[in-house]
Formats: C-alpha cells, sequence, structure tokens
C-alpha cells in the first residue's frame, strides 16, 4: 500500500524524495519492491561485516607475525609503509600493505614505535579542561621574536581562555624558568589564581620550580601532548595574530624596542580588539564583566533599528552572544569539570 501511495504521488510530478518522506518508506525500499527486485529477502538475523568469517583473512600466527615486525627493534625507526616493504623484501611478511597497516592501526603501532622517547608505553592522554567564566582557565607559552642580527627574543605570554584577556607577558633575551616564576608569581597577585593552567612541553613550562609555585597557589598544571600544536590553540591562535598584525616589526633593533611594542599591542589588544570567539566584545570588557551590559545595549539597539526598519529583517536581529564555557578539545556549550586534565 505504501509503495502504491509512493507511486502515485511520484505520478503527480511529486519527487520520490519528498513522497518516501511523507510516506514514510525509505527510498531504496521504494526503488527495490517498485522495480521487480524480489530475490532480496531480509534476514532474522543479520550478521555484521567484522563478525562475518572472511575466507581471505589472516591466520592467527601470520597475524602474530605482523605484530611482532612492528614491534622489533629493526623496524620501529620506520613509518609503518617502510616498515612493511623492508619486512616484505626480506620474506618476513606476504599480506598486502594495506592489510598491514590495518593491523598496526588496531594494535596502536601507527604513530612512534620508538621505545625510550616517551613518558610511558601508553601515549598520553588528550587534554579536555574547560572554563565557564574568567580566571577559571590560563594557557600560556613561549614563542620567538626577532631581533637585529641573529638574536632572537622570548616573548613569554599567559592568557585568561575564558576572556583571550593577556594577564601577564614579559620579553626575555632567552627561555629560563626563573622569568617564568616571576611572571605568574605577578600575575596571582594582580588576579588570583586559575584553577588551570594549560601548557605546552617545554622545558620552562615542566620546571620543577615552576611547578612548585604552582602547588603553593593550589593551581593545576595541565600539558598538551607531544607534536600536538592544537591542544593548545588559544595561545598559538594570539601569537598569530600578534605576529601577523600591520605594524608588528619584522624585526626589533633592541629587547627595549621588543617590549615597548608588545605593551602597547596588548594594551589595544585587550581594550580595542573585537574578537569573535566572545560575542565580538574585547577581551578586557569578558574579563571584567562590562561585556554583558555592552551586549544588552546592543540588542536594545538593534531591537530599536528593527522597529524602525521591520522590513530590512526576515527575523528579529540577536546581539552576538557571549560563550557561556570555552575549553580545550571540548565542545562548545557544554559542562565539563575543570579538574579533567591530561
Amino acid at each position: 500500500m505504501l509503495i502504491a501511495a509512493v507511486g502515485e504521488l511520484a505520478g503527480t510530478g511529486m519527487t520520490v524524495w519528498r513522497a518516501c518522506a511523507l510516506t514514510g518508506v525509505t527510498r531504496s525500499t521504494y526503488y527495490r519492491i517498485s522495480r521487480g527486485y524480489q530475490h532480496y529477502r531480509p534476514v532474522a538475523h543479520p550478521i555484521t561485516q567484522a563478525d562475518r568469517v572472511q575466507p581471505g583473512a589472516l591466520s592467527a600466527a601470520e597475524r602474530d607475525q605482523v605484530i611482532a615486525v612492528l614491534e622489533d627493534p629493526d623496524y620501529e625507526e620506520h613509518s609503518v609503509c617502510q616498515a612493511y616493504w623492508r619486512a616484505f623484501d626480506q620474506g618476513l611478511v606476504a599480506c598486502s600493505m594495506r592489510t598491514f597497516y590495518r593491523i598496526a592501526a588496531r594494535q596502536g603501532l601507527v604513530a612512534d614505535r620508538r621505545r625510550g622517547r616517551h613518558s610511558g608505553d601508553r601515549p598520553r592522554s588528550t587534554p579536555r579542561v574547560g572554563a565557564t567564566a574568567a580566571g577559571q582557565l590560563w594557557s600560556w607559552d613561549i614563542t620567538d621574536l626577532k631581533g637585529p642580527a641573529r638574536q632572537v627574543y622570548k616573548l613569554y605570554l599567559v592568557i585568561d581562555v575564558f576572556s583571550r584577556y593577556p594577564v601577564a607577558w614579559r620579553v626575555e633575551p632567552a627561555e629560563d624558568h626563573q622569568p617564568a616564576i616571576d611572571m605568574f608569581t605577578t600575575a596571582f597577585t594582580r588576579h588570583g589564581a586559575p584553577k588551570v593552567l594549560h601548557a605546552d612541553n617545554g622545558a620552562v613550562m615542566r620546571c620543577g620550580d615552576l611547578l612548585d609555585a604552582l602547588q603553593a597557589q593550589k593551581v593545576t598544571a595541565s600539558y598538551s601532548r607531544p607534536r600536538v600544536s592544537d591542544d593548545n590553540p588559544f595561545s598559538e591562535s594570539l601569537f598569530k595574530t600578534i605576529k601577523y598584525a600591520p605594524d608588528c616589526p619584522d624585526q626589533f633593533d633592541s629587547l627595549d624596542a621588543a617590549r615597548a611594542w608588545t605593551a602597547a599591542y596588548l594594551a589595544g589588544y585587550a581594550t580595542q580588539h573585537r574578537h569573535p570567539g566572545i560575542g565580538w566584545g574585547t577581551p578586557a570588557s569578558v574579563f571584567d564583566g562590562s561585556c554583558y551590559q555592552k551586549q544588552a545595549w546592543r540588542q536594545a539597539r538593534l531591537d530599536a533599528y528593527h522597529r524602525q526598519h521591520p522590513e530590512r529583517f526576515r527575523r528579529p536581529p540577536r546581539a552576538p552572544q557571549i560563550p557561556t564555557h570555552v575549553g580545550i578539545n571540548q565542545k562548545k556549550n557544554t559542562n565539563t569539570d575543570l579538574s579533567q586534565t591530561g
């Protein structure tokens, strides 16, 4: 009956897709029955492809041999493809490269398999940490600023993730843990300590003296995974914004010049830069909470404009919303415990 109904609706000029949607019949079912494919008989208890017996599958011994090759110290320095062809040329494996790679993926051996290069046998877990208000989560990193000749200055920068506000910074001639400790000591005194401080895996970020200073303030340290730049996106994004600023010099004439320019830029960024990630508000307004008053003012102005010219809108306009949740490796607007750090 439903198949006939779909055919009648399609005969009136309605598309098959629309007719199927109205009757609740899938298009594949309609085409299968209407075109006479009566040989199809659904089974009562279908078996998934993964659970079916594959006559061409490798035996358990062959799979063990592939795993042994992948874990062999002679091959662990090479990529999976390199390991496959080297082992194939030596007669150690006879499967396809795709099968070889599939086994490696299931065993978790497609990444760096070298021994003694990691902080444990298991890969480091993905850092997941979020904030629902300013002052809960800070992120920091160090980047290079070109100086005269081949000299390179180091920009230490700490931002509040929820508001993108630069809570602390300094420019130094080199990376060292003591300037970092002094920077955080001043920031904690001025703004209070956050619940979580996120950073990458630099030596300064993991030095014992800095960890002791964080522990004294009851700050949880969170770290990115090795060689995963996306685990510290907020600091990396601000570094790019700074270096791509139209007035950012290609190189600074002196350390004092680098400090003066950075101070002026970050002051303007905090109070004037409209950030899309925080409802086009300024970092300073979100950090101190005045953004909600500005949002209400924007909405009132949009409402007045809508009343004056309703013909210019398909729906009432809304002022950009301030996010309720911001996090690292988390979806937007989700509630997450700040203690979940990797």
